[in-house]
């Protein structure tokens, strides 16, 4: 395979998907009022307007931090301002050329301290991987501490086109809705793709 072939991630974006506007330097705040309007329509109440507002300025500046690829969040609920968020990473395989060494990659990359976890080797149309699936405990709150359980499933996948490892974080922290979210995470990892850009 040619080495200047240029490989571009591409994964599904169902309804209910905001892309987070990671890396583009923009002021999330007007970002996030904008995102608000555009998914709730102007005729929304102010309050609901706000409130998503407000979760998507969070989303948007956390995923920041987390330099992800690129990064969404997934309304579950926009009356009550409910969210997961799923991100796509891309690292340097060196290292970690095998399924076996994924767990290792994981642990470098994205550390975390889960209070359950479960992981097995899975066969992705993208190429052959690793899905963990976490629930830990996280403290929230500036002033009034408390802890909230946050859960996630991550797929980090080696595709044979790239010497790169893909990772997709998908998390939320509202356990009432890990079905469906479980659900689309699949749905989400099945459909990550390489496609080969065309020069113009």
């Amino acid at each position: 395979m040619s080495d200047d072939v240029v490989w571009q991630c591409l994964i599904s974006e169902p309804e209910g998907s905001i892309r987070l506007p990671v890396g583009q330097g923009l002021n999330l705040g007007e970002w996030s009022k904008r995102a608000a309007k555009t998914y709730l329509g102007v005729a929304a109440p102010r309050a609901e307007l706000r409130k998503l507002a407000t979760i998507l300025a969070q989303l948007a500046t956390s995923s920041e931090l987390g330099a992800p690829t690129f990064a969404y969040a997934y309304v579950i609920d926009a009356a009550k301002a409910v969210m997961a968020v799923y991100e796509v990473h891309d690292y340097d395989s060196e290292g970690y050329e095998s399924v076996d060494r994924l767990p290792d990659l994981l642990r470098d990359v994205l550390p975390t301290t889960p209070d359950r976890r479960h992981a097995v080797h899975v066969d992705l149309p993208t190429g052959p991987g690793l899905r963990v699936q976490e629930i830990q405990s996280v403290v929230t709150g500036s002033l009034f501490k408390k802890k909230t359980q946050l859960e996630s499933v991550t797929y980090a996948v080696l595709p044979p086109q790239v010497d790169n490892v893909l990772v997709l974080r998908v998390t939320w922290t509202n356990l009432i809705f890990s079905e469906v979210l479980l659900e689309l995470s699949q749905t989400l990892a099945e459909s990550l793709e390489l496609a080969q850009v065309k020069e113009a």
